[in-house]
């Protein structure tokens, strides 16, 4: 599995590289979907930025074994424990190879089942193979030796463990950049129209936006030009009477499409449950992604965005209904506000989640992991910031994501989890068709 690069805009890669340093960094995922492309795909493109050569694989993958860089780096992204991760792991540490597992939630902590409001846990198999697959992560976590973490809330939950940790921030892409900045210039209004918009990537926010729905319904009906513009698999829920007709619900799109919808938004909203410790593990993704559109962003507060959001000045940082009113209130009210403040948030996202940044940031993190682990520091000189020839561009192919099919994965399962584990994985997938017909009841 390897990345494409080709010359077609306005993109960043290193101009002045010397000849790629050793040792060899393997990026192994177990996932597929947005997870994998933030935390794998895009680590790439920063390993790639800052001259360190990296490779992606899947554990679908059979040639894996081969793979395993001689006195490298290998980082393990949402691989549960099983027989044939094990052999990989006994082999890394075999030829000097540091285990470093990447998390960006909180699926190594099975305490934490409760909390995830996930619709298709309606299915009982499906609740019990995710509480093992958790336990499995957790296994994974605890066979390597180091762990990054995309949020200082994570890093938090895993110290107790023992665990070297690291914070490596969840970052746009170069990709991403250029669809943004294609969306933000195409970007046009409708006078008189105020868009407040909520993008949900899966089926497990119903209760953070139901949180708002209250001052969602108080807003439509104080301001006549509002509308709700609510994007992917998230419940609208009822009771919004004569202002039903302003709440718009869109299917999911395809992230190269996002930025557009983002652009179209006046006002992002990122609503996540205070007291619920897995929507406390989210990243602040979506003050990002809707910063490079310049659309301002009202987020709960948690540490992830707490770190991203100055109040007032890039964002905002609701505490509770109240802020999330005055918030509203003010942005639909002062339409120069919107344009500062998402302007702002451009701004900062451009320096601070820039690939360039991160691929420094990335390079410095990894030294120093291997430092405390065997003793040396494996890249050398790439502290300081990389001068970018604007020609490049790194692309993600559709034919990358698909990767592997259902039947690689169906196949992997039989092999080193058994005909049970793989039955009930059909099972589930079976049901999920068949939602289309019979949905599976609102969570909340």
């Amino acid at each position: 599995m390897e990345a494409n690069i080709g010359k077609k805009g306005p993109m960043a890669s290193s101009s002045t590289h010397r000849a790629p340093p050793s040792p060899m960094v393997l990026l192994l995922g177990g996932a597929k979907g947005d997870t994998r492309r933030y935390r794998l795909f895009h680590a790439w493109e920063q390993f790639h930025l800052a001259g360190i050569p990296a490779r992606l694989a899947d554990i679908t993958e059979a040639h894996l074994p081969r793979l395993i860089p001689e006195g490298g780096l290998l980082i393990l992204h949402r691989v549960v424990f099983d027989s044939w991760v094990e052999k990989l792991l006994a082999q890394a540490a075999a030829q000097d190879c540091l285990a470093v597992v990447d998390i960006d939630d909180l699926l190594f902590d099975p305490s934490a089942f409760r909390w995830i409001d996930s619709p298709d846990f309606q299915v009982s198999a499906r609740a019990r193979l995710y509480q093992e697959d958790m336990r499995r992560h957790r296994l994974t976590l605890e066979a390597c030796q180091a762990v990054i973490a995309s949020t200082e809330y994570l890093a938090d939950c895993v110290r107790p463990m023992k665990r070297a940790v690291w914070v490596l921030r969840n970052a746009f892409s170069m990709e991403m950049l250029t669809l943004s900045a294609s969306a933000a210039d195409k970007k046009s209004k409708t006078p008189g129209r105020v868009v407040i918009g909520y993008a949900s990537g899966t089926p497990t926010h119903d209760r953070d936006f139901a949180l708002l729905q209250p001052i969602l319904c108080e807003i439509l009906a104080k301001y006549p030009q509002v509308e709700l513009w609510l994007l992917g698999p998230v419940h609208r829920g009822t009771g919004w009477g004569r202002s039903s007709s302003r709440v718009r619900q869109f299917k999911r799109v395809d992230w190269r499409e996002l930025p557009g919808w983002l652009a179209r938004f006046d006002i992002n909203l990122a609503p996540l449950q205070a007291d619920n410790p897995f929507a406390q593990s989210k990243s602040e993704i979506k003050y990002v992604e809707a910063g490079l559109v310049r659309t301002p962003t009202i987020a709960s507060v948690t540490s992830a965005f707490e770190f991203a959001i100055r109040p007032g000045e890039n964002g905002y940082l609701a505490r509770d209904g109240r802020d999330w009113l005055a918030f509203l209130c003010a942005l639909i009210e002062n339409p120069d506000l919107r344009v500062a403040v998402g302007e702002r948030a451009y701004q900062d996202v451009l320096v601070r989640y820039h690939p360039a940044t991160r691929a420094i940031e990335r390079a410095t993190a990894l030294n120093e992991i291997a430092q405390s682990i065997s003793g040396r520091a494996y890249w050398e000189g790439h502290q300081k910031r990389l001068v970018f020839d604007e020609t490049l561009i790194f692309t993600t192919s559709v034919a990358m994501e698909r990767r592997p099919t259902y039947l690689e994965r169906g196949l992997y399962t039989l092999r080193h989890r058994g005909p049970c584990t793989l039955l009930v994985q059909i099972w589930i997938l079976i049901r999920r068709l068949l939602a289309i017909f019979f949905p599976f009841k609102a969570a909340h």
